[in-house]
């Protein structure tokens, strides 16, 4: 490699170092997910020895009596409740919702269920860390 070459890559690898270093001492790597640089919320439901919160027991309560009832209307019923309660940032929830309404409507329980799963496997999550308070 020519002497050209060598001062090159020094000057590419200082400069990527030092930008690496800024990230790392404004608070984390310079390609973490904000998640892991930000502090968790910290909420007074949902945990073992804590109230429901408002969607979780509305779900316990609502839907997972439909769902056990296997009764097509009712699950209709819950999930175009839920489509009309979308959190922020979670683009498919309606869609998701109006689908598996639309599902139970025709009679096919399985497939209402599964547009639950497809939602919880999408947002559960994320709404559990971000959401779990909102009033629903």
């Amino acid at each position: 490699m020519s002497m050209s070459m060598k001062l090159m890559s020094a000057v590419l690898m200082s400069v990527g170092v030092g930008f690496a270093g800024a990230a790392w001492a404004a608070g984390g790597p310079p390609d973490a997910p904000a998640s892991v640089t930000e502090e968790a919320k910290k909420f007074d439901c949902g945990k073992k020895g804590q109230k429901a919160c408002p969607m979780q027991g509305w779900m316990k309560k609502v839907m997972q009596t439909a769902t056990t009832s296997g009764d097509g209307a009712k699950i209709a019923k819950a999930l175009e409740y839920i489509a009309s309660k979308p959190p922020p940032g979670m683009g498919k929830w309606v869609s998701i919702s109006k689908e598996g309404a639309e599902k139970a409507k025709k009679g096919d329980i399985d497939g209402a269920k599964k547009s639950c799963k497809t939602c919880h496997d999408m947002y559960k999550a994320d709404y559990k860390a971000k959401h779990r308070d909102l009033p629903f």
